[in-house]
């Protein structure tokens, strides 16, 4: 459906422009400030992400919804804390696509599974808090800082799960240890609103929304 191809081309976009991204953020580290481009780009990039799961939403309501209202407002629909389940569900999903539970409830239930409740993590709330912060307030300010960070290295039996003590874990180790821990430093911007790191956060998000859009447009 047309909805979905827009959805698509602005997820193709997106990811062109995540390279440029890439680019500004080192530029703003190397230089110790944050350049207003960046802060418009990181906006638009949002912006377009944002558009593509609310296309996701029309695309679904054409095919399946349905409203007595001439023209109802569309949306992807996003819970926040504490919203539960039901809510979810019975309110914030028929308000943003009606008709969609009673004629695809297996939709809606993948749609729960992308919310903070889901398997994916609390990323979609913040996205949007994000995005709504951008859109109509201001740009949203970004802050320099240093984390301190611990990458943990290791190999996983294919198909199989490892149970990781993180407390029993010792820095460096040799080629007789399963698992190496090395200790640093890491620059980054972070939302100073939510103390949330831009970069890795775009990024999640790009895949998240790619997963999304694929997976809705083959329901």
């Amino acid at each position: 459906m047309a909805q979905f191809d827009d959805a698509r081309t602005l997820l193709a976009h997106s990811q062109a422009k995540a390279k440029t991204l890439r680019t500004l953020h080192k530029q703003c580290l190397a230089a110790k400030s944050v350049k207003p481009q960046f802060l418009i780009e990181v906006k638009n990039f949002m912006e377009n992400l944002r558009s593509a799961l609310d296309y996701c939403a029309r695309g679904l309501f054409a095919k399946y919804g349905h409203s007595n209202k001439a023209n109802p407002q569309i949306y992807f629909p996003y819970a926040r804390p504490p919203d539960h389940k039901i809510k979810f569900r019975n309110e914030i999903v028929e308000r943003s696509i009606p008709g969609v539970l009673a004629s695809r409830p297996d939709i809606v239930d993948m749609l729960e599974t992308y919310q903070y409740f889901g398997n994916t993590g609390n990323w979609l709330p913040l996205f949007m808090r994000i995005t709504n912060e951008n859109k109509h307030e201001e740009l949203t300010p970004q802050v320099e800082k240093q984390y301190a960070a611990v990458a943990i290295s290791g190999t996983i039996p294919a198909g199989g799960t490892v149970k990781i003590d993180l407390t029993n874990i010792p820095l460096g180790g040799g080629p007789d240890k399963p698992f190496h821990a090395v200790a640093g430093t890491w620059n980054g911007l972070e939302f100073t609103s939510t103390g949330v790191l831009v970069m890795p956060h775009l990024e999640h998000a790009l895949r998240n929304v790619i997963r999304i859009v694929d997976e809705l447009s083959a329901a």
